[in-house]
Parts: C-alpha cells; sequence; structure tokens
C-alpha cells in the first residue's frame, strides 16, 4: 500500500505522500544526474534549463556550474516547486537561479533562451512528446543542447524489466532507438546516446541546428 502511494506521486507530487516522492526522487536521482552532466559541457556564460525539475537537486548541481550565466527551473507540481525553491535559496537569492510553475508543453521563454536544457526522469510523463520535444526545441539557441536522462531503460534483454511500474502509473520505459528516432523526427541533429548497462540508464544528448 504504502508502495503505490508513493509512486502514483511520481508525476505530479503533492501532499504528505507527495513530499515523500520529492526527498526519494531527490535522493534517488542524485548518481545517476551525477552520470548524466559528465557526457555534456556545461560552460560557465550558459543559460540552462532544468525541465521538470522536481525537488530542484538538479537544479542546484546546475547553479554550481554556471558562474555568470543563469539555471531555470521549471515543474508543473506546485509543491514541487516549493521544494525546489527552498533547496535552491541561495542562488535564488543571489539571481543566479529562478524556479517556475510550468508545463513543459507551453514553456514561458522566449525563441533562443537557452543553451542546455536538461530533462531528467520526466520524459514518461509528457502526454504529447513531439509537441514538447518541439517546445524545447523552439526555447534553444542553434546549437542548443537538449539532455534527456532516464532510470527505466527497456532493453531486448528483458522487456518487461519494468512492468510493475509502467502499469502502476499508466507510462512506458524507451528503448534506445525509440528516443533517437523521437529526436530525429522532431528536428534534432548531431544525436548522442549513452548507456550505462549495469544500471539500465540511459543518456540522450541532441542539438538544435539551423540545418535540422
Amino acid at each position: 500500500m504504502k508502495y503505490h502511494r508513493l509512486i502514483e506521486n511520481a508525476e505530479r507530487p503533492k501532499g504528505f505522500w507527495g513530499k515523500l516522492m520529492i526527498n526519494s526522487m531527490n535522493k534517488g536521482h542524485n548518481e545517476l544526474t551525477d552520470w548524466a552532466l559528465e557526457h555534456i559541457n556545461i560552460e560557465r556564460n550558459n543559460y540552462v534549463l532544468d525541465a521538470g525539475c522536481g525537488g530542484g537537486r538538479t537544479v542546484s548541481k546546475l547553479s554550481q556550474l554556471v558562474g555568470n550565466g543563469k539555471v531555470f527551473g521549471i515543474d508543473y507540481s506546485e509543491l514541487c516547486v516549493k521544494n525546489s525553491i527552498k533547496l535552491n535559496k541561495k542562488h535564488i537569492l543571489c539571481g543566479k537561479t529562478k524556479i517556475l510553475q510550468a508545463d513543459i508543453a507551453e514553456l514561458p521563454f522566449e525563441d533562443e533562451t537557452f543553451n542546455i536544457i536538461t530533462a531528467i526522469e520526466t520524459y514518461y510523463f509528457w502526454k504529447n512528446k513531439p509537441e514538447c520535444l518541439a517546445e524545447i526545441k523552439r526555447v534553444l539557441k542553434n546549437n542548443g543542447k537538449v539532455m534527456l536522462v532516464f532510470e527505466m531503460l527497456r532493453t531486448e534483454d528483458d522487456p518487461n524489466k519494468w512492468e510493475k511500474v509502467e502499469q502502476t502509473i499508466n507510462i512506458k520505459s524507451v528503448s534506445e532507438k525509440e528516443i533517437r528516432e523521437i529526436l530525429k523526427q522532431c528536428g534534432y541533429s548531431n544525436i548522442q546516446t549513452f548507456i550505462k548497462a549495469d544500471k539500465n540508464w540511459l543518456c540522450a544528448i541532441a542539438e538544435k541546428t539551423t540545418e535540422a
């Protein structure tokens, strides 16, 4: 019962169980995020967006990487936004970081705002994935990059590994092939994928270019 109440708050945390889920995400995604960030170069003057910032741990990590740049975090959960603001209070006060309540399908930013956009364990919940990827592309600068990170990689060796979680919260795990294909279909280029096989983790990085 406790497991189900917790996992049901994975998409849009709220209330008591939502707070527990936020704490769980901050701890559980810590190593995953560190591994993914090893594969992308974030410069100190970059403008970076964490789409679906959850409890704010990734925003905190990103804020430590930029110098005179800026880090934004968005989430459509009011509880996540509150927790992210609390966790990143120091960076917010000095003007380096800003957390907003928003939906990834309607980002409240001008065209070509960001150098880097990260999405850690949020892709599963996007209702219209091509639409969300198009919106990300809109707010990326030319030659900007999106990084999608997953801890539920579906492989041919074990295609049913995540079946229990998928059924519980009505999501679908991803394969490397389908992520590469949808990024290509949405007009991204220079697509790279990295896999940590012992963990079933996937990191996909793609670029917005004028040719794409």
